[in-house]
């Protein structure tokens, strides 16, 4: 059977109600080839729309399970689906996708106030992962700027609360000057969501400006918000949460919030950590959970080993290098001590890619949008 009649197959049994689709045949959608999606999307339309809606989130659940599976052809056709939950899902599937052809895609979603609040936000959110790119100067200047001004023009613009806190969360990333100040805005509200986002995007800052508004918050009466405070305290390395955060780990209820304690402290480190999840993986009461700590002693391992390159890579401070020469009558050559760290872009590979993995010869485009900037 060749490739056009395996996939004419996959198509009627998607359009087949009398019977329920296979769940084995799911697996067939992974990592189509460029004929099959061009196949599959001059059928979409024809696919009754609760069969679609249902398709795309078996979709969504097996790929969250197994990241070999690869349903971006899916997911592209599906993103210009009318429904609501279809296009959300097909956003999901595509989110930290390496394809930069998506960015004017997900811009062209942003701005249409056609489209549901719901998908608004999703693609906001989509946006984040490409702030960063642009950030650490994986994609072009005017495009990162162009995200941007989006983000920011839907932030001040938008009608829903839902999707400026979105847009928030995605700006989180960015060095623009006009940040700062949405963010110390969102944290002064008296609203627990917009709280939230401040606190979400605080974690994505890498700025240590943030610490007190952090810290301030690792004990809030809001679940969400105590959870994003940890996420932040962890993303930021904050040391001074450590001892609250142990302290916690003990007596918090919620098994999330557990859970983001154990990674902020992992990201931490320092003293107390490695024994205390030495007694957390010894009573672990389930594998789930001893493999969790497992990840998070992995990470802890990790975090210490960078802690130590920094600490030998740190420049002598030369006066006072000077006055122990002067001391102990010892010179020591400091050149002899100079590190070097060669960042490793693999483990960025959710939201980093290189310009020679666009996929520029697909045959199947998202129409007639042209643009040579995202090429």
């Amino acid at each position: 059977m060749d490739a056009s009649d395996s996939i004419q197959n996959l198509i009627n049994a998607l359009m087949d109600l009398d019977h329920q689709f296979p769940s084995r045949l799911l697996y067939q959608f992974s990592d189509l080839s460029s004929s099959e999606q061009k196949t599959l999307a001059s059928c979409w339309s024809k696919v009754p729309l609760k069969r679609r809606q249902a398709f795309l989130q078996d979709l969504v659940s097996l790929a969250e399970n197994d990241p070999v599976l690869i349903y971006e052809e899916v997911a592209r056709i599906a993103l210009d689906d009318e429904d609501t939950d279809v296009c959300i899902s097909a956003i999901d599937l595509l989110f930290g996708s390496e394809d930069r052809h998506l960015i004017p895609v997900y811009l062209g979603l942003l701005a249409d106030q056609t489209r549901s609040k719901a998908v608004r936000a999703a693609v906001a959110n989509a946006l984040g992962p490409y702030v960063y790119l642009g950030e650490i100067e994986k994609i072009k200047p005017e495009i990162l700027h162009e995200i941007e001004d989006t983000l920011l023009h839907t932030y001040f613009e938008d009608k829903s609360d839902l999707v400026k806190r979105r847009a928030l969360e995605a700006l989180g990333y960015s060095s623009r000057e006009e940040v700062p100040a949405l963010l110390r805005k969102a944290a002064a509200m008296r609203d627990d969501l917009w709280l939230e986002s401040a606190m979400f995007a605080m974690g994505r800052s890498a700025d240590e400006q943030w610490e007190g508004s952090v810290l301030e918050n690792l004990e809030h009466e809001n679940l969400a918000v105590r959870i994003q405070a940890v996420h932040a305290a962890g993303e930021l390395a904050l040391k001074k949460a450590r001892r609250n955060l142990l302290r916690a780990i003990d007596v918090v209820d919620d098994d999330d919030l557990r859970h983001e304690i154990i990674w902020a402290l992992a990201q931490i480190g320092g003293e107390g950590v490695e024994r205390k999840f030495d007694a957390l993986l010894a009573s672990a009461e389930d594998d789930e959970e001893a493999a969790f700590l497992e990840e998070a002693m992995e990470m802890l391992n990790f975090t210490e080993g960078s802690d130590d390159m920094e600490l030998l890579s740190v420049p002598w401070d030369q006066t006072k290098v000077a006055e122990e020469d002067e001391e102990d009558e010892f010179e020591e050559d400091e050149d002899e001590f100079s590190f070097e760290e060669d960042f490793d872009d693999e483990e960025w590979q959710q939201y980093v890619a290189d310009d020679d993995d666009l996929a520029d010869d697909d045959e199947y485009s998202f129409g007639e949008f042209d643009d040579d900037r995202f090429n």
